[in-house]
């Protein structure tokens, strides 16, 4: 896993990992100031171990100190103590104190540490004080009947302390926790989507499913004021990279460049009339002759893309209501517009008829290139009829909608009518790509553009 894919997880992601954060976090704090406040008092034991009378006694001896007070701190728990404790502060015998003593041996020391928790400090404290009160009386019972010289003595060190803060809840601590919690949380529905989506998210993905070349990247879109950048006088490398795919064109066969191009895409929503559009201005602005048919005959979206007129089209020239020349609609000098048309009952058929083969040929007398958009491969067959009958076909994969089974499946469908698929336009990528910015070309030029593009949905 390199630097570059981890940090396009994270921006994939990054809204499932901000909310389980921020819920951790926000939940953990909640705890804190919700959950009832426990105050903790403290008291310290020296328990007085017999000095040995020679060495052997003496390396025994550290051991059984070490156990004796293990011992002391296991008793100060016992229920004997407990009810001596209640006894003394005049505690209801229901009065639990289970879990609120506990006593533990400082390392390396003789003596013993007893705490007591409650909710409230001035009881937390009497307690404490009781229960080391109570354990130094019992410990002088066990002792009692020993010589003094071995008998062991405890004696208190440290009065109980009166909590002036709780030493529960704590909000920077449950705070935190519940970050890191969230991050976890996060971190793991982040990969659980990850798995569970089918969608592409590189070129090199695409290009295994299809077995064709990129021809271009198309960044991610941050402003939707305009589809037609390619159409616009400013010098932005916004625009570059339908230009990238113009001079891709050039190099899928140099020696028999392609006259005829169908635009498709394997679903919906991809791009492809938008890639088409802008693909034609920049072929125009190259001083190239260009006409761009609209044989989307079921849902036609050209004409509203460039707000040119939708009344006679493609469907009115294949049917001989009229010819192609009559037809074409001027596109702001830059280049002929064939509508679709009215939108016919067998769209199929007439793109796969002898009259459309007329027509792509007539069209290729008086243009250098012809630009076909049309219908998505997957939920109709219209654009693989047709494939067989242009030069070349680009598949439009748009990044994180389009499913890799769906893509796959397109290139299949494609193969399977003998289809020339002369590369794949990848759109609506959330940055630049590095993958094919050094790699040599090959059958196609690899250019990437290098900052946001406007590609809608079309």
């Amino acid at each position: 896993m390199t630097v570059e894919s981890v940090l396009s997880f994270l921006r994939r992601r990054w809204i499932a990992l901000a909310v389980c954060i921020l819920a951790g976090a926000l939940g953990g704090f909640a705890q804190a100031q919700t959950q009832q406040k426990v105050y903790t008092s403290d008291a310290r034991l020296f328990v007085n171990i017999p000095a040995a009378r020679d060495t052997q006694e003496a390396l025994q001896g550290v051991q059984l100190s070490s156990d004796l007070i293990q011992s002391y701190a296991t008793i100060v728990k016992s229920r004997s103590v407990a009810e001596q404790i209640k006894t003394r502060l005049g505690l209801p015998a229901s009065f639990d104190l289970n879990g609120k003593i506990n006593a533990t041996q400082q390392p390396n020391t003789l003596i013993l540490a007893i705490s007591a928790s409650d909710h409230d400090p001035a009881r937390a404290q009497s307690i404490a004080q009781a229960a080391a009160t109570v354990l130094n009386d019992k410990i002088g019972e066990l002792e009692h009947d020993r010589a003094p010289a071995s008998a062991v003595e405890a004696s208190i060190v440290d009065a109980a302390t009166h909590p002036t803060a709780p030493s529960s809840p704590r909000p920077l601590r449950n705070t935190l926790l519940g970050l890191f919690l969230g991050l976890v949380a996060g971190l793991a529905i982040s990969l659980l989507l990850d798995a569970l989506d089918r969608s592409v998210k590189s070129a090199a993905v695409i290009e295994a499913l299809l077995g064709a070349p990129p021809l271009a990247v198309v960044p991610q879109v941050r402003d939707a004021k305009s589809a037609l950048l390619t159409g616009s006088s400013r010098a932005s490398r916004a625009a570059e990279a339908f230009r990238a795919l113009r001079t891709s064109l050039r190099f899928v066969d140099p020696d028999n460049p392609v006259r005829t191009l169908l635009i498709t895409s394997p679903d919906d929503n991809d791009g492809k009339t938008t890639t088409a559009a802008n693909l034609a201005m920049a072929l125009a602005q190259d001083g190239q002759r260009v006409v761009l048919v609209d044989a989307d005959l079921r849902k036609a979206g050209l004409s509203k893309l460039l707000n040119t007129a939708d009344g006679i089209g493609l469907t009115d020239v294949i049917t001989g209501k009229v010819d192609v020349q009559a037809a074409l609609q001027d596109y702001r000098g830059m280049f002929p517009v064939l509508p679709a048309g009215q939108l016919p009952p067998n769209p199929s058929e007439m793109l796969g008829s002898e009259r459309m083969a007329a027509i792509l040929a007539e069209l290729t007398e008086t243009a250098d290139i012809v630009i076909i958009d049309a219908a998505p491969v997957l939920p109709v067959t219209d654009a693989v009829v047709l494939s067989a009958a242009v030069d070349g076909t680009a598949v439009v994969v748009r990044h994180a909608h389009s499913e890799r089974n769906h893509v796959a499946e397109a290139g299949r469908r494609l193969a399977g009518v003998g289809a020339h698929v002369v590369g794949f336009i990848f759109n609506g990528a959330p940055r630049p790509s590095e993958e094919y910015s050094s790699a040599p070309a090959t059958s196609s030029v690899r250019v990437l553009a290098h900052e946001p593009f406007l590609s809608q949905e079309l």
